[in-house]
């Protein structure tokens, strides 16, 4: 049995008292036992005899068969009838015990406030996991898709850059400066200028264009390399620069319309 995060004392208190509560309940048998062994000594009880000694005072505390016709409630219910039984022994001081519990806590969390609340783990919890999922999504550059993708650092670029000189200079220069495919260094976008658009359309290509998707030849971390390097070409002004195709894109334009759109949700 594992404790919630955040709530470790209070199972601690749980099980205290309900330790606590066994001891004193065996206690108070070996007492009785004793006091009924105390009161009879000429008689020697067999193992049988004093399991069901001890199950009827303690634990079931059920009428005898021989005795239930007079427990027997008047009402009757298709045929059935109830007998007027106690309620088992063991069951009683459970009950009493969560009673005891209960006490405890209401003074813990609600009056002492020594302990957190249920809504007060719930929020420590999901800060924890917060917590986990970032440091998970840094350790793991394949955590990307289109959605999430970010601009990699120096050494990403760079390792973008040695993939585009192997692959995808063939369309668009070797310094991007265009070619069969279009040139990637102004302002002009076909399919969308943002990080998110340029990985977007390497990841599933654009085949009506002869763009070839590149999901399956590489990796999410690798494309994402490779988008913040394409990122990167703009402004270089390399010679021989293919004329512009597509909508102008102005990223400083995005970046005020996202914040606010923030700002008003």
């Amino acid at each position: 049995m594992v404790a919630p995060k955040g709530g470790g004392n209070a199972w601690v208190w749980g099980l205290t008292s309900m330790i606590l509560f066994m001891i004193f309940l065996m206690i108070n048998v070996f007492i009785r036992l004793k006091k009924l062994d105390e009161s009879e000594p000429e008689k020697r009880l067999t193992f049988k005899e004093w399991w069901a000694t001890i199950d009827a005072k303690f634990f079931t505390k059920a009428i005898p068969l021989e005795k239930e016709e007079e427990f027997i409630l008047d009402h009757e219910y298709d045929g059935i009838r109830e007998l007027d039984n106690s309620l088992p022994p063991w069951w009683k001081y459970g009950f009493y015990a969560t009673i005891v519990v209960a006490f405890f806590y209401l003074l813990r969390f609600h009056v002492w406030k020594t302990g957190p609340n249920p809504e007060q783990e719930y929020n420590t919890e999901m800060r924890i996991a917060a917590a986990e999922i970032e440091a998970y999504r840094k350790s793991s550059n394949d955590m990307v898709d289109e959605k999430t993708v970010t601009m990699s650092d120096a050494a990403g670029i760079a390792a973008g850059k040695q993939i585009f000189n192997k692959q995808c200079f063939v369309c668009h220069g070797m310094n991007g400066e265009g070619g069969v495919g279009p040139n990637l260094t102004d302002d002009y976008w076909l399919h969308g200028g943002s990080i998110n658009d340029v990985f977007k359309t390497l990841k599933y290509g654009v085949s009506d264009k002869g763009m070839p998707a590149w999901e399956k030849a590489f990796s999410p971390s690798e494309i994402k390399n490779i988008a913040s390097y394409v990122k990167s070409l703009k402004g270089t002004k390399p010679a021989n620069a293919k004329s512009p195709q597509g909508e102008l894109f102005a990223e400083n334009e995005l970046a005020k319309v996202q914040v606010d759109t923030a700002t008003k949700k």
